[in-house]
């Protein structure tokens, strides 16, 4: 049988820069199977020796960050400072976690109500396998920060990137690979629609997804099979509202650039501005400039 491959290609520049082959139906069902025989192993270390190996994971981070930037820019096209803002927010929001965890984690005792004579406690157990399917606007913060936070509450993780950005996917399992006890509890499948379909099927704990509308409704149908939990993050349509007090230049300046960052591939960028009437010819006069002002490229 063939393999399917995966081309990287610049979305700037359309030059393809690498390729990694599709993961098989019957890979992503062995994906799932070996991290549900390594949960065992994951959830019985500590929260506080997890942390430990996460910290290892997030000086990495910082230590590839060029490695890191320059993957992202050739495979979103956007400049090295944004992947670097990218790569941040990720480090930020682990430390969070790691700082957090353990208070988040901890067992704690609540009211019992009527039962006078009954002590009541809430404990929070690790539900098994977590599948992570993340989106290609933000591959690296939308991608990592769910798989760590399932890794941090004892989980095991299969992680399917987009492969829209299979570069940046291909770059986390370089990463994880390089902390030897992280790498016996992830796992990467790379691919397309068929691969999540296939990964969805393969029966996880837990699906976190973050994506389009009809994507999560595809996935939410499937699990619904299995009663499987799922977590979706989908698209909306983000509106801004500017009111009689508004200050007009602020709001022309920063709608403009919330609506642009990122060429507009934001799950919260400006889409759409409801504006007062008495002010909505100077707020069009004010955002038609500045966005008159925006440079279109790319830099290496």
């Amino acid at each position: 049988m063939k393999t399917e491959t995966l081309l990287f290609t610049n979305p700037a520049t359309g030059q393809s820069f690498g390729e990694v082959e599709m993961t098989t139906s019957e890979a992503v069902q062995k994906a799932v199977n070996d991290m549900r025989s390594s949960f065992p192993i994951w959830s019985s270390k500590s929260v506080k020796e997890r942390i430990r190996i996460l910290r290892k994971f997030q000086t990495l981070l910082i230590d590839k960050r060029d490695e890191i930037t320059s993957v992202l820019n050739q495979d979103c096209g956007k400049s090295r400072q944004d992947g670097l803002i990218e790569l941040f927010v990720t480090i930020d929001m682990l430390s969070q976690y790691c700082s957090q965890s353990q208070k988040w984690l901890k067992k704690k005792r609540v009211s019992s109500g009527l039962y006078f004579f009954k002590q009541c406690v809430v404990e929070h157990r690790p539900y098994g396998v977590v599948a992570v399917i993340a989106p290609w606007n933000y591959p690296l913060t939308l991608a990592l920060p769910p798989v760590l936070a399932a890794l941090l509450a004892g989980n095991t993780v299969v992680l399917k990137p987009s492969e829209v950005t299979a570069a940046t996917g291909v770059l986390i399992e370089k990463l994880i690979h390089q902390v030897p006890e992280l790498a016996p509890f992830v796992r990467v499948v790379h691919g397309d629609g068929k691969v999540g379909a296939a990964l969805t099927q393969a029966k996880p704990d837990y699906i976190f997804v973050t994506g389009s509308t009809p994507t999560g409704k595809k996935i939410m149908r499937a699990a619904a099979e299995s009663l499987t939990p799922v977590a979706l993050e989908l698209g909306g349509k983000d509106s801004m509202i500017v009111l009689e007090d508004a200050d007009l230049d602020a709001a022309a300046r920063w709608g403009v650039w919330g609506a642009f960052f990122n060429t507009g591939q934001t799950c919260m960028a400006v889409e759409r501005v409801y504006v007062v009437e008495s002010k909505y010819d100077e707020f069009l006069r004010l955002a038609t400039k500045y966005t008159r002002d925006f440079k279109v490229g790319y830099t290496t």
